[in-house]
């Protein structure tokens, strides 16, 4: 009796896990395929001058933010001035790197070195 008991259970177990999962898959989309070999960096370094201008905005207004509410906390000046310094320290640094991404040569539209049909110019 224990063994067809056993039995029973572990086919009951060993089913619900075989019909819990599907058999049968359709895929109704098609996956769409961009092969392009000639323009790798084109889409990955693709940043505009508004975009970067954008970014510097967003950087100013946070760093504006950030530094009205460290002038609220209740501190002494000395601190206060310490945390303003290390937020100026923060805000040039993003702005460094935005700029470091604009300026560089992959981007097809750093003017400085691309020419009007995004080709790179030595």
């Amino acid at each position: 009796m224990k063994k067809i008991f056993t039995l029973a259970i572990t086919l009951l177990i060993l089913s619900s896990a075989a019909f819990s999962q599907s058999f049968i898959s359709v895929a109704l989309r098609t996956p769409v395929v961009s092969i392009g070999f000639g323009h790798r960096f084109v889409e990955t370094y693709s940043f505009t001058q508004y975009e970067r201008n954008l970014q510097i905005q967003k950087i100013n207004a946070n760093y504006t933010e950030q530094v009205r509410e460290v002038m609220n906390l209740r501190l002494a000046a000395p601190k206060k001035v310490d945390l303003i310094q290390q937020l100026q320290k923060e805000r040039n640094n993003k702005i460094q790197n935005v700029n470091d991404r604009f300026f560089d040569y992959r981007n097809k539209f750093n003017y400085n070195h691309y020419d009007r049909n995004y080709n790179w110019i030595r």
